[in-house]
């Protein structure tokens, strides 16, 4: 298989004592914070923040830079009178005043807040009342002015931060994040400073991570220093990492997945390169080329899709070419037999598309939150593009992770090796080990009901554990099949799992979107976004009208079309499962419509409601 550059070994010293191993990394590192000021000691110059600035142009913070930042931030939150235990937020996009502000907050003892950037008004301060956060960082206008309308009439919010100078702000209530990094270089509060970040408790709360609320209002999921720094530990492991190695940061830095794999990857020194926008994917693919980064199956769904209509549209031999490539490819992968042919096959095709897609630097691109087509799966592995399944929860996180040397597909990967899980008799995941979230803040009842009597936590996960031999030991794999809250059960008590047939759906390239409706109906059906870009070349090609979506989705051939696709990506399906009617959109399900988290899962009960009547017409004798 292509390798893009030297190969990260997985687990090292496999008979070691994990335990007594984080213990002594717990005493040496502390806490984020102090890791961060240790870790600048030893890069000080070395690039550690990458991003497009506010200017258009791209910046690097060096190590040295990141910690006098955060160190100010941090005195000046001292001096304004923030406590250890004090909430603080952040509200942005993914940037390097994310990190800055972040780790400021941290390095004073308090309590780091995350909000999603999308988050309403409404949604922004349910978080902030419920977890009475005092100081909020905002990234953009948008953000400021629902924090502004949010401390008007405010109990617990006292200050706002904004991270850009181009944000107006108004009153005595608000600075900018320049403001105050200039003012914390000026303090004088070095003695408490120190004194804050040199003794904090391992099991003081770190931060409190908001659940994305697909099944009604957020719970706020406490972690402590101790279970963060096992979430990163297991990046310890990889000395080979370092400055000359970026990670991509794409998912939304409010999110658990991505903060810690931002986190551990900075703990071995491995730079951050910021996308703020997942739209503009590809354009910050090809200028970081990044070796690591964490996505979404969603994200390589479109790839694919866009891969394969570009090599379809361009016909001829091309088209010939990549689909010789792609057997080649294919079967080296299955195989593990990688010859002339695929050398020939990697040089003349596989090159080119990881050139194009800015991954010619691949090393590990970890995704997770939802299942991955094994066909979509397959065919990046097959044209040297390492993309493993991960998986953890807010709660929970990380349990398993997949590598080169041990990825099995369909699995997660392997679990953590201070990680246990076991099946319950429902078939739930169940899991304990020291990344565990201590409860849900200020919700005893929640916290009760998502662990078990003898302390296990509760994944709501269906899924499947087993062992596989390798190099004289046990490795332990996940596999996740679906959500015990998502099953779909029909009105005949017939349980149908929604991810298995929308992940079958979802590379098929003439399909944006697919949701499986069904619960309580007679059969299962479903809402089709889609990909109006390639649908209408399909309609110049074939002589069909194109005058807008909202027309064409009208239009019976269309939907003969779109029936017939189904159908043959549904063929493998038992007939409760496959897809008897659905209707088509002529618009894409987002977050700002509220139909997506902000990790870009499917709000169902939210869509189920907005879609009612369409949905009910489906069932209409």
């Amino acid at each position: 298989m292509h390798k893009a550059t030297a190969h990260l070994p997985v687990w090292k010293d496999p008979d070691i004592d994990w335990d007594k191993a984080f213990e002594e990394f717990l005493a040496e590192n502390k806490t984020l914070a102090y890791m961060m000021l240790k870790n600048a000691k030893v890069y000080k110059d070395a690039g550690i923040l990458t991003q497009k600035n506010i200017m258009g142009e791209w910046e690097t913070l060096s190590w040295n830079e990141f910690a006098d930042r955060f160190t100010a931030v941090a005195k000046v939150l001292i001096d304004m009178g923030i406590g250890a235990g004090d909430m603080c937020s952040v509200f942005a996009r993914n940037c390097s005043e994310w990190a800055i502000s972040d780790m400021g907050i941290l390095a004073t003892r308090a309590v780091s807040v995350p909000i999603y950037a999308t988050n309403s008004k409404e949604e922004a301060e349910y978080i902030i009342n419920d977890a009475e956060v005092k100081v909020v960082f905002v990234g953009d206008q948008d953000q400021y002015d629902r924090a502004a309308e949010i401390i008007a009439d405010n109990t617990f919010l006292k200050f706002i931060v904004a991270m850009q100078d181009n944000i107006k702000i108004s009153g005595d209530k608000s600075m900018y994040l320049s403001q105050m990094i200039e003012k914390g270089r000026q303090l004088k509060n070095d003695k408490e400073f120190e004194e804050r970040i040199n003794n904090v408790d391992p099991d003081d709360i770190v931060t409190i991570i908001y659940t994305s609320g697909t099944t009604g209002n957020p719970k706020g999921a406490v972690h402590t220093h101790r279970s963060f720094l096992n979430g990163i530990f297991p990046a310890w492991r990889y000395p080979e990492a370092g400055p000359h190695y970026i990670s991509l940061s794409i998912l939304p830095l409010s999110h658990i997945f991505e903060r810690l794999w931002s986190y551990g990857c900075m703990s071995v020194g491995v730079r951050i390169g910021y996308c703020p926008d997942p739209t503009n994917f590809l354009e910050y693919m090809n200028h970081y080329k990044p070796h690591f980064m964490t996505s979404v199956p969603r994200i390589w769904d479109k790839v694919y899709g866009t891969i394969h209509a570009g090599m379809k549209n361009a016909g001829g031999m091309k088209y010939k070419m990549f689909e010789w490539a792609k057997g080649v490819g294919l079967k080296a992968y299955r195989t593990n037999r990688y010859g002339v042919k695929y050398k020939i096959a990697d040089k003349l095709v596989f090159s080119k598309i990881r050139n194009m897609l800015g991954a010619e630097n691949c090393n590990v691109y970890h995704i997770g939150g939802s299942a991955f087509a094994p066909e979509v799966n397959e065919f990046f592995q097959a044209i040297g593009i390492n993309i493993f399944m991960g998986y953890g929860l807010t709660e929970f996180f990380p349990v398993c992770v997949g590598f080169r040397d041990n990825a099995i597909p369909g699995s997660c990967g392997v679990l953590l090796p201070m990680c246990q899980a076991r099946i319950s008799e429902e078939g739930e995941v169940q899991l304990k080990g020291g990344m565990c979230m201590t409860g849900y803040y200020k919700n005893p009842e929640a916290t009760k009901a998502i662990f078990t009597e003898d302390g296990w936590f509760k994944t709501q996960d269906v899924g499947e554990l087993y062992y596989v031999e390798k190099n004289g030991g046990k490795l332990g794999y996940i596999k996740i099949t679906d959500r015990i809250k998502e099953l779909i059960i029909t009105a005949g008590g017939k349980n149908i799992s929604p991810q298995q047939i929308e992940s079958l759906l979802g590379n098929e390239i003439y399909i944006s979107q697919f949701v499986c409706i069904g619960e309580n109906r007679k059969f299962i059906s479903a809402l089709v976004v889609p990909n109006f870009i390639l649908l209408e070349d399909y309609c110049k090609k074939n002589n069909i009208e194109y005058v807008s979506p909202e027309q064409i989705i009208q239009n019976p051939a269309i939907y003969k079309f779109y029936e017939s696709l189904i159908e043959a990506k549904t063929r493998s399906l038992g007939q409760v499962e496959k897809i008897k009617k659905f209707v088509l959109l002529p618009e894409e399900l987002t977050q700002e419509a509220g139909e997506l988290t902000p990790t870009l899962k499917l709000k169902r009960k939210f869509i189920d409601q907005k879609y009612k009547p369409l949905i009910d017409k489906l069932y209409e004798e």
